[in-house]
This record gives C-alpha cells, structure tokens and sequence, in this order.
C-alpha cells in the first residue's frame, strides 16, 4: 500500500520527486555507490531495529536487509515512481510518500531511522536531523550516509571548467557536518568520513550512472550539455585513465549513526 500525504511540497522539492521518479527502473542498475554506502551503515545497526523507517527508500533496494532486522517496516521517499517500483517488488510493506524534512511519525514513535544518501537533498539539515529525533524513542538511533564536498571529482571540475557548472547539487563539507552534528542535544554523534573511487571506462558512463539514479539533479536550469563541451570533458578526463584502463570519479561520503539518549 502507498500512502500519498497531503503536504505543501516547494517546487524544488516537486522537481526533485519528478527527477527521481524518472529514474526509478533504471536505478537498481547504476546504484553501485549506494549499496557501497549502505554495506557500511546496516554494520551500525542492531540485530533487531524495530520500527524502522527506511528514509528515501528509493526502489526498495536495502528492504531485504532491513527486514531481516525488524517485522516493523515502513520506506518512505518523495517519489511516487520510486515508490510505485518498491510496492511492486514489496506488495505487503507500507510506504508513504512524502518530504523527508516532514515526516509523518508522532513524537517517540520510531525505534530507528534508516536514511542511506538521502540527508543530501535536505534544505536544512540542522532542522530535519532535529526533527528526526522528536520522532525517535529513547535508546533509539538514525544512520544515514550523505555525499560531501569533494566529490565526483574529477568530473565536477572538468564541467565547470568547460560549461560554466559543476552540473550537481551542491554538498555540505565534511567540517560543517560535523558542526552541525556537534550542535545537537540528547545524542551520542559517531561521525566518519570516506572516500571512494568508482572506475569507470568513458565519461559517457559515468554521466549515464549519474542520470541513472538521479544524483545529476541541479536546482538551477542549466543550459544543454554541447558536443563540443563534452569532448573538452572527455579529453580532459583522459588524463586521468589509470594503468588498468580505468576513469575515476571520486566520492567523499559522511557516516552518521546519532543515539538517543
């Protein structure tokens, strides 16, 4: 079943649900960060989670894991398409769409929140990771995963270089997380920062994983990509090849696990 909550969505938040739901079939083929990430957060979590709230649950790609953590499952995600992939992979469990800066829990009523790269797309983090542990009982616990500054390099550079844009959405850096986790009451912070190099062949494939789930997305219209822009991109990058034949792009992520006290 998915429920649809009535909120008051900004349009960047409308835009975001649409982008992502267009690349809700072809997601489960260019995730390979995202179950890299989620490896490492369903590590920090209990053997049995409880009401587990899976925050931007996406096509339901870690609902297997977290399910055989907890009886107690809800996905929830901004995109009616990402979610119409999880129901019909995941008839019986609950999902909800809605904005992850406006859960719909009551105060204490959610053991654990799962959240693996979706924190990214908040407009306040300070706030929502607040709002987020009104929502969580005592002894509870969120782990999320986020991008950080640094990444998708050295792609980002090349773009903006040649075009003008990075061509991404921008992202927090690893001290202002840390800043902001420092500034919340009543948890226990375990904070860790990584980075990762995803080897690609061609440019063209890494642009084809970015537009494959989403992670593309600007807030700001920006002019078409040219022919021309995208050769100076792909001879730039070929400085770059490995030994092995490989193109990097590089990925710095933040760890979070916040306890409850």
């Amino acid at each position: 079943m998915i429920s649809v909550l009535s909120l008051q969505e900004p349009s960047h938040k409308q835009k975001i649900a649409a982008y992502f739901s267009r690349a809700a079939q072809s997601y489960q083929h260019h995730n390979g960060l995202q179950r890299w990430c989620a490896a490492k957060l369903l590590d920090w979590l209990p053997v049995t989670t409880g009401v587990t709230a899976d925050i931007g649950c996406g096509p339901a790609v870690n609902t297997d894991a977290l399910l055989a953590r907890t009886n107690d499952y809800i996905g929830l995600d901004i995109a009616a398409g990402m979610l119409s992939e999880a129901q019909r992979n995941y008839p019986s469990n609950l999902w909800l769409r809605a904005d992850l800066e406006q859960l719909p829990f009551g105060a204490a009523s959610i053991d654990t929140i799962y959240a693996n790269l979706a924190v990214q797309w908040a407009d306040d983090l300070a706030a929502t990771l607040n709002h987020w542990l009104q929502a969580v009982r005592p002894s509870g616990c969120i782990v999320a995963s986020t991008v950080l500054a640094g990444s998708l390099l050295p792609l980002a550079d090349y773009f903006k270089q040649y075009t003008g844009a990075a061509r991404h959405n921008r992202f927090y850096t690893a001290a202002t997380l840390q800043h902001i986790l420092s500034s919340l009451d009543g948890v226990t912070v375990q904070f860790e920062v990584e980075q990762v190099t995803v080897p690609y062949q061609s440019v063209r494939g890494m642009l084809y994983d970015l537009k494959g789930i989403g992670a593309n997305y600007q807030p700001q219209p920006q002019q078409a990509l040219t022919k021309k822009s995208l050769s100076q991109v792909e001879t730039a990058m070929e400085t770059h090849r490995t030994s092995d034949g490989a193109l990097p792009l590089m990925w710095t992520i933040g760890f979070i696990k916040l306890t409850k006290g």
